[in-house]
C-alpha cells in the first residue's frame, strides 16, 4: 500500500518520509511494524497535511488505520485497488460464502421442522436465533489463556464479512418485474435465434466490463496500470475499427506502448493512458487551454510516433504491421476531478486541440465511457 501511495503522486519530502516507512518495514514478510511504523506514518500524514495535500493525507491515514488495526484488509484491497482483480474477488467471496451460509441456515430449518413438524413461527425464529447466536463465542488461545487472535488473513476476511452482513448488505423487496436478458422476457428468450443469444450474451459482458471501467475511472486512488488493466479487458470501448490487440507493446527499443491496437487494413493506432484524477485545463487570459499534463502527454506520444515511422521497414519486416503514420489516441482526466471547469467547456477545448494535430486525438475517460454507452444502447 505504502508503494502505491508513492506511485500516485506524493511531494519529494513525503516521499522520502515513506521510503524510511520502507526501510523500516523491510523487503520480506513478515514486515516490522511497532511504535516506530505508527510514529513514520503520523509524521508522513502531518507532512502532507502540513503541504495542504488531502488526497495523500486521507490514503496515509488509511494506512495508518490498517497498521493500527482500525482499518480491515479487505476495505483496504478494494479502495485502492492493491492487487488485479481484488474488488471483484471480493465479490465473489461474498457471493460464495453468501450462498453457503444461506444452505447451511436452511439445512439448519429443515432439520428443525423434520423433528418438530408442528413447530410455530416463533419457535422456527426463536431456533435461528439460536444458531446464529452459537457464532459469537470469543475464540481465546489455547496455549496462551487469556490472550486472543488479532485479525489477519482468512480471520479478518470473515469479521470484514460480519460487517458487511450486518450494517452493508441491503435485501431489497420485490418491485417491478425482473426483466431478463436485455429486457426479453423467459419465454422470449427461448424464440431467439443462436445469433441473438450470442449478441445479447456479448451485450451483457460488454455491460459488466463497462460498470468494471467506470468504477476504476471514478476511484481517485486509480494508478495508470489499474486503468490499463482493464480497458485491455475491454478493447471493444475503442470502437469497431479496430482488431484486437496486438500483443506486442514494445516495436522500438526503448519505448513501450501502453495498447497498441490494429486497424483492420494493418495499420497501427497506439492508445496513450494516463490517470484519470487529473487536472487537464487552465486558464490562459479569459480562455481555457490544455495545461502541462496535455502537452506532455501528447509530446510524449509524438516521440512514439516519430520513433515508429523511422524504424518503419525492419517493423514491417520483424512484425507484418505498418507503423508509418500511424495514429494515436490521448485518454487522460475526467471532469469530475476538476469540478471548476465545465465539461462542456473541457470536450470544446479538446476538440479545437486535437484538430489542429494531425494524428493524435485527445480525449477524457468520460468521453470514453459515454462513446461506449451509446454504443450499448444503440445494441
Amino acid at each position: 500500500m505504502i508503494k502505491k501511495i508513492v506511485s500516485l503522486g506524493v511531494s519529494d519530502h513525503v516521499g522520502s518520509v515513506l521510503q524510511d516507512v520502507l526501510r523500516h518495514m523491510g523487503e520480506r514478510s513478515p514486515y516490522r511494524g511497532g511504535k516506530e511504523l505508527v510514529s513514520l506514518l503520523r509524521y508522513a500524514e502531518s507532512a502532507a497535511r502540513q503541504e495542504q495535500d488531502a488526497l495523500v493525507s486521507e490514503r496515509i491515514e488509511d494506512a495508518l488505520a490498517y497498521a493500527m488495526n482500525t482499518m480491515l484488509r479487505p476495505d483496504i484491497e478494494i479502495k485502492y485497488q492493491l492487487f488485479e482483480g481484488a474488488r471483484w474477488s471480493t465479490l465473489r467471496f461474498v457471493r460464495n460464502t453468501f450462498d453457503g451460509m444461506s444452505k447451511l441456515v436452511l439445512k439448519s430449518v429443515e432439520d428443525f421442522l423434520s423433528d418438530n413438524p408442528t413447530a410455530s413461527a416463533a419457535e422456527v425464529q426463536a431456533h435461528l436465533v439460536e444458531f446464529f447466536d452459537s457464532a459469537k463465542e470469543t475464540s481465546e488461545s489455547e496455549e496462551q489463556p487469556g490472550h486472543y487472535r488479532i485479525l489477519r488473513g482468512m480471520r479478518e476476511h470473515s469479521a470484514w464479512f460480519s460487517e458487511v452482513l450486518s450494517n452493508r448488505l441491503v435485501v431489497e423487496g420485490p418491485s417491478e418485474p425482473t426483466t431478463h436478458a436485455a429486457g426479453h422476457r423467459p419465454a422470449e428468450v427461448e424464440r431467439l435465434s443462436l445469433d441473438d443469444l450470442v449478441r445479447l450474451a456479448q451485450i451483457r459482458a460488454r455491460t459488466a466490463g463497462l460498470r468494471e471501467l467506470r468504477a476504476v475511472v471514478h476511484n481517485p486512488h486509480s494508478s495508470e496500470h489499474d486503468l490499463q488493466s482493464t480497458l485491455e479487458r475491454n478493447l471493444w470501448i475503442f470502437g469497431g475499427s479496430f482488431l484486437p490487440a496486438l500483443g506486442r507493446r514494445r516495436l522500438v527499443a526503448g519505448d513501450e506502448l501502453d495498447i497498441p491496437l490494429l486497424r483492420p487494413d494493418g495499420s497501427l493506432h497506439v492508445v496513450e493512458l494516463k490517470k484519470a484524477n487529473l487536472a487537464i485545463m487552465t486558464r490562459q487570459r479569459r480562455g481555457l487551454i490544455p495545461n502541462a499534463e496535455v502537452h506532455r502527454a501528447v509530446g510524449q506520444v509524438m516521440n512514439y510516433l516519430l520513433a515508429l515511422d523511422e524504424d518503419r521497414s525492419r517493423i514491417l519486416d520483424q512484425h507484418g504491421v505498418d507503423v508509418r503514420r500511424a495514429s494515436a489516441t490521448v485518454v487522460i482526466g475526467h471532469p469530475r476531478f476538476q469540478p471548476s471547469v465545465e465539461e462542456a467547456d473541457t470536450n470544446e477545448v479538446l476538440r479545437t486541440y486535437s484538430s489542429h494535430l494531425a494524428r493524435i486525438e485527445v480525449v477524457t475517460y468520460k468521453q470514453l465511457l459515454d462513446g461506449a454507452e451509446r454504443a450499448l444502447s444503440l445494441a
